[in-house]
């Protein structure tokens, strides 16, 4: 079987007040978490469907090697247009496809692959009696899902679709936890560092780099990753969960002891101003998650070798 799977990250985040496909849980943004799930649940074919701020995440995709497709009118349509945007973009070839929101970042990959061992055309999962993400549907009822008016979103197509429906009790919190509020993102962080460690052993390796005082360190390093992305100090904080201020103190602190600067900044305008970083800046960081990365897998193998008992 070939799975597919249409990721809708469209919306303006307007209760979150914050870009949420770019929000940090761990190591990982929020995107990049739905996506590495669905990979690790055997899906080939990822569609991400993008409005806001479409640019920015667009190119933070490109690594991931999933289809971007673009609903420019994502402040007037509702998600269930951006799920049909999807669909029309995938490749034909799949037996099946995984619909869900972008902001659902913690399901468990063995939860998708109990969902494609069910015999019928429609699988939900449900977690304390909550129906969750994401859908799973047989390709054969794409053409219906596109035909159907949007009235009542997912929910509404399924009950119209009528067909029968498998609501699969999983023992899964993650279905049924999104990121709408920031009290939602909280619980998902303490959710998300929980599931790490599984109970068990686990090394937390963390590279610091200094001269005199310290320079780089997880936190600054993810901070300047995000300023690449996202384009603006204001945007890279927030990000990260980190103030403002806090964030132009790092930049400064590691622009001295460095001798040279790390951002660009340009002044606003007709486009709005941004910062980007510097030559220097983007070679430090990619030195540094080079040097991190190798660490890591080193770190790894021997911890397995002395505490696999």
């Amino acid at each position: 079987m070939n799975y597919a799977a249409v990721i809708a990250a469209a919306g303006l985040s307007s209760r979150m007040h914050e870009f949420k496909p770019m929000m940090v849980l761990g190591e990982d943004t929020m995107i990049e978490k739905v996506v590495g799930n669905l990979r690790r649940a055997g899906v080939g074919q990822i569609v991400v469907v993008v409005g806001y701020r479409s640019a920015v995440l667009a190119q933070h995709l490109e690594p991931l090697g999933v289809t971007v497709c673009e609903n420019p009118d994502y402040a007037t349509t509702k998600m269930y247009d951006s799920i049909c945007l999807g669909l029309r973009a995938l490749k034909p070839g799949y037996d099946a496809v995984y619909i869900t929101p972008g902001d659902v970042p913690l399901v468990r990959p063995e939860t998708m692959r109990a969902m494609q061992d069910q015999p019928t055309k429609i699988v939900r999962p449900i977690c304390g009696g909550k129906l969750g993400h994401p859908v799973l549907f047989d390709a054969e009822l794409v053409p219906e899902l596109l035909a159907y008016s949007g009235k009542n979103g997912m929910l509404g197509a399924v009950t119209a679709l009528n067909r029968p429906v498998i609501d699969l009790p999983v023992d899964d919190e993650g279905v049924i936890m999104d990121a709408d509020t920031k009290e939602d993102f909280k619980a998902l962080r303490l959710k998300s560092m929980r599931d790490r460690s599984g109970g068990e052993l686990w090394p937390d390796i963390s590279i610091t780099i200094a001269r005199g005082d310290t320079i780089l360190t997880p936190e600054s390093a993810q901070f300047l990753e995000m300023i690449g992305h996202m384009g603006t100090i204001q945007s890279a904080c927030a990000s990260v969960h980190m103030s403002y201020s806090k964030g132009w103190r790092m930049l400064n602190d590691m622009e001295k002891e460095l001798g040279y600067p790390l951002v660009e900044r340009s002044a606003g305008g007709a486009s709005g101003g941004g910062t980007e970083l510097t030559k220097e800046g983007q070679l430090l960081l990619e030195k540094y998650q080079t040097y991190r990365d190798r660490v890591r897998d080193y770190a790894e193998k021997l911890f397995s070798e002395m505490f696999s008992q």
